[in-house]
This record gives C-alpha cells, structure tokens and sequence, in this order.
C-alpha cells in the first residue's frame, strides 16, 4: 500500500523500501501474519502524533462521560447546600453527568419531603445548565436525582489568587472620612498644647512678680 492507500503489489522488500526512501517516507509492516505480509508507505512520526491525538480525545470522551457525586442529607443547611451546589456546577461544566444523593438517617426516613425540598433547591440552582434525566427516586435510605449538562456549557474561570481586590467607592469614602476625622483630633490636640502652654507661662508671670505681702510675710 502507498500512501494513497494505493495497493501497489506484491513487491520484495528492498525494492518496497527504496521506494519509500524515494518519496522521502517509511516503509511500515501493518499486518506481519499475513499471506504476503502487508506494508504501508507512509511518515511514521505523523502516523505516531495522529493516533496519540486520537487516544486523547478517546480519553477525554471517556472522562466527560465520568458519573461524578453529590452528597447531602434533609438536615443540610443552605450555606452547605451552596458547596454541593458549586461543586456540581463545577462538575457539570466541565462535561460531567452528576449524581445528587440525599442520605436520610432514622426517624428522617418518615419525612420524605424534606429530602425532595433540598432537590428542589440544587435543581433551581443549577437549572440553567443541566437537565434532569429520569425520576426521583428513592430506594433505602437514599433519594437519587441524576443531572446531565447542556451543551455549549464553558468551565469556570480559575480565580487568580494575586490578583488586586478592587475598593468599592463606599469603602473609599470611609477611608477618607476616617482620615478627616483624624486630621481634626490631630488639630485639636494642636490647640489644647498651645493653650496649656500659655496657661504655664501666666503662672510663671505671676510667681516671678510675686505679691510683696505675702513676701514680707514670710520673711516676718
């Protein structure tokens, strides 16, 4: 075979290898236990990168259609219920199928609705970007919902861990009030330094004038 995928005879092997040395190209044994053996004209270093293409995008398929789990219980309170929900977002956006299982434990096996309430609420949340596939079900102690994503779904951006945070403009106008307020107590202090220090300087006016009575009563 050329690289046409021609079939070009049955030749002997120097002669199928100076052909490929002609075109610039490898002679490749494809089937050894064949009547002849078959061999292929072909660029083996793209024939190599075409089928590792080939293995990754097998490989990512596979992954995409990986069953990822969501675990909550009746009880699961709405900030918890926010992480299941950003996890399965998470998952969904990113080609994964999610399982959301609601665990019930004793006496919370005779209230059934509360488990299907938290499947309302990750449902309502995720709504935009998933489908339910089948029923709710409950078996046991577990109530299953299974969510498929919609196509055309982007995964989530990664956040940037060094990046600035920005300063809202309320926040800027309290740092400038602060300041204000405290340039005023600086002015305040200013002025109660002078006025203590002018009270100062009259007693000391007043000790070095002195009252001579009170200075003939002493010396009496």
């Amino acid at each position: 075979m050329d690289e046409n995928n021609q079939q070009v005879g049955i030749l002997e092997t120097r002669a199928a290898i100076n052909m490929a040395r002609e075109r610039g190209l490898d002679l490749i044994l494809v089937a050894a236990a064949a009547t002849p053996p078959v061999c292929r004209i072909m660029d083996y270093g793209k024939f190599k990168y075409e089928k590792s293409k080939r293995e990754k995008q097998a490989q990512h398929k596979s992954a995409a259609q990986d069953l990822k789990s969501v675990r909550l219980h009746p009880r699961t309170g709405e900030h918890d219920r926010a992480i299941r929900i950003r996890d399965a977002e998470k998952f969904l956006r990113a080609g994964h199928k999610v399982r959301v299982v609601c665990q019930f434990k004793g006496r919370e096996n005779a209230y059934p609705q509360l488990g299907r309430d938290q499947m309302d609420a990750v449902y309502e949340a995720l709504k935009e970007i998933c489908t339910i596939e089948g029923p709710i079900n409950k078996q046991g102690r577990d109530m299953t919902m299974n969510l498929a994503p919609k196509p055309g779904l982007k995964p989530l951006p990664k956040t940037d861990k060094n990046a600035p945070v920005e300063t809202d403009e309320e926040t800027e106008e309290e740092l400038e009030l602060e300041e204000l307020d405290d340039a005023a107590e600086d002015d305040e202090d200013d002025f109660e330094d002078e006025d203590d220090a002018d009270d100062d300087e009259s007693a000391d006016g007043e000790s070095a004038d002195g009252n001579p009575e009170s200075e003939k009563t002493e010396t009496e």
